[in-house]
């Protein structure tokens, strides 16, 4: 089946491409198990990260499973990203560029019962640890400063598979609930350099191993109709469950990572919080529809026997830095031409733009480190029945350069590939 090939193809030249990035991101990425991301559906990317109440078929969101129930078809997407990340700080020197690629996610939906029963299995990055930082300062050396840099870089998070079902009840009502498993290792290079020849480089090198199960549950209840025909209004929400990861940190100490270095392994537990989000999404006919959405995640709450930056567990909290996530988000998506597929390519062509404001992190001195985004993009038709080509794009700024905050200016591109064909059809000869 086309889908199955192309989706074989996808998985390998995706795979390849992430595997191949060596770039960094952002400074921010550093603190606790790593910068949360989630990538729902093409569509809702661009349409201010808003899918949870997004019905449809044509896309499949994975942030709601309840949306699941909505397939008519076997369904395939896979996405990759590029970002490129400009990062300022209050020093007249202090600025970096860096560009890195990633897979942002891939999905394969079936209709158990068209419109009524789907499955769906799932990849997509749950965090993602991805900086380095340099830093110079002096050391008393028997009464001489002796200066140096401490060099530190970051790299790897978790990822996310998930599988489940939605169902529809009735016409207006829907349910679902998938199983996520979550793992991945984060990974810390610490090397300080010393001007003088005579000291060598000491190094320290931290993995952090990590894996868990946990599960997400959701719901839609659409009003048919309500300003005119043809009109749905939908309210949507999920919950990613909280769970207890397993841990297991090895930290290597020395002037080399060889074998006979010291080495330490440490077990342990990291507790990760709820996520709940809830919106709504307004669709007019064909032609437009308009999606909100609101996004909740108690990292203040943030619990591990294992020290992370950003967190101590000899202290009695998260200190001054891990906060709650908060998001706010929103966009709009015109179709021209609707449903008429003798339209011309630019009438059937998707147009969507949106926007986002989220709080993340909290400073040392107490002052919000802010996100805020425009995103958007277009949904072009192809000659392939079923399949759709997804440029998406999304600028914005997180931190700013007051105090010791850094000021990330980035710039994200999107490509997605959607597929759609029915399968398990009983050919009939005449």
């Amino acid at each position: 089946m086309r889908i199955a090939a192309i989706a074989a193809a996808l998985l390998l030249a995706t795979g390849a491409h992430a595997q191949g990035q060596n770039n960094y991101g952002s400074i921010y990425s550093r603190y606790g198990v790593g910068e949360r991301i989630e990538f729902g559906s093409s569509q809702a990317q661009m349409l201010g990260r808003a899918g949870v109440a997004l019905r449809g078929g044509t896309y499949v969101t994975l942030t709601n499973p309840a949306l699941w129930s909505d397939q008519t078809v076997t369904t395939f997407s896979a996405s990759a990203s590029l970002t490129t990340t400009r990062a300022e700080d209050a020093t007249t020197d202090g600025t970096s560029v860096g560009t890195a690629g990633d897979l942002a996610g891939l999905h394969l939906g079936l209709p158990i019962l068209p419109g009524r029963l789907g499955l769906t299995v799932s990849y997509q990055p749950f965090t993602r640890v991805n900086y380095r930082t340099a830093i110079r300062d002096s050391l008393d050396v028997d009464g001489d400063m002796e200066p140096y840099t401490l060099n530190q870089e970051g790299a790897g998070g978790l990822q996310q598979i998930s599988g489940g079902l939605g169902l529809r009840i009735g016409r207006v009502v829907q349910v679902g609930a998938s199983a996520d498993v979550i793992f991945g290792n984060q990974e810390l290079l610490q090397r300080t350099d010393f001007d003088a020849a005579t000291y060598n480089e000491t190094r320290q090198a931290r993995a952090t191993r990590l894996r868990g199960v946990t599960a997400t549950l959701g719901a839609t209840a659409s009003l048919l109709d309500p300003f005119g025909e043809g009109d749905v209004l939908t309210f949507g929400g999920s919950v990613i469950l909280p769970t207890s990861l397993d841990a297991s940190r090895t930290v290597t100490l020395g002037e080399s990572l060889d074998r006979d270095t010291l080495g330490t392994v440490t077990d342990g537990s990291v507790d990760l919080p709820l996520s709940v989000r809830a919106g709504l999404a307004y669709r007019s006919g064909a032609r437009w529809l308009a999606s909100f959405e609101g996004l909740y995640e108690p990292w203040s709450g943030f619990e591990s026997t294992l020290p992370f930056a950003g967190y101590d567990p000899a202290s009695s909290g998260a200190g001054d830095v891990l906060t709650d996530r908060v998001r706010f988000g929103g966009g709009v998506e015109l179709t021209p031409a609707g449903r008429e597929r003798r339209a011309g390519a630019l009438r059937r062509t998707s147009y969507r733009l949106g926007g986002y404001a989220e709080r993340g992190l909290s400073s040392p001195t107490g002052s919000n480190v802010m996100t805020y985004a425009v995103t958007g993009g277009f949904s072009l038709p192809s000659r392939l029945t079923g399949a759709r080509v997804d440029l998406g794009f999304e600028a914005g700024t997180r931190g700013s350069t007051e105090g010791v905050l850094v000021r990330d200016t980035f710039l994200k591109g999107t490509l997605t590939l959607n597929f759609g064909e029915r399968w398990f059809v009983r050919r009939r000869f005449n």
